[in-house]
């Protein structure tokens, strides 16, 4: 069976009543969480995303603080978080806080010692990160754009500080 269009699937949802689109709602949460952390998004959060954010960056914060010793363990922790990061940033959708969350990760990371660690991997994963902060830059608007390139730059010195290898060239 194939998936309808989303087209469709508007179309029939303006024929229901009310109380019809609120049991469907309901029963599209009830199944899956992440229908459900969508909902209340959009029902909580949708006016006040400054809020949200700043609630995803103290998760951000709180992460860092809690890392495993073990780099093994630190590596499964980061790319959780990541996944975590990326599911609210697709809830929001817009550029702009994608930026602030990106880099606020960033910036936990280089501040955190693991920073230092030879692990090419977890290093990686800074790296793409950076490099997504990067592409998304030119895309805001020129206020915006100057504010988050100045912060894209202190990180980039800081990492520079902290690791003596570094080269611009590994995230263009």
């Amino acid at each position: 069976m194939d998936s309808p269009k989303l087209a469709e699937l508007k179309k029939e949802l303006n024929h229901l009543e009310i109380q019809e689109v609120k049991e469907i709602c309901l029963r599209l949460a009830k199944y899956k969480t992440e229908n459900k952390e969508l909902l209340h998004y959009l029902l909580f959060y949708q006016d006040k995303k400054e809020v949200y954010v700043e609630d995803i960056k103290q998760l951000i914060i709180n992460e860092f603080d809690d890392l495993h010793p073990s780099i093994y363990y630190v590596n499964k922790q980061l790319r959780k978080l990541i996944r975590i990061m990326n599911k609210h940033i697709k809830y929001i959708g817009e550029k702009d806080k994608e930026c602030d969350i990106i880099l606020c990760f960033c910036d936990e990371f280089i501040k955190h010692p693991i920073v230092t660690v030879t692990q090419q991997s977890l290093i990686l994963l800074l790296f793409r990160q950076l490099k997504r902060a990067k592409r998304i830059l030119p895309k805001l608007n020129e206020d915006l754009q100057f504010d988050y390139q100045q912060q894209f730059d202190s990180l980039i010195d800081l990492l520079k500080s902290k690791r003596k290898s570094f080269r611009l060239v590994e995230i263009e």
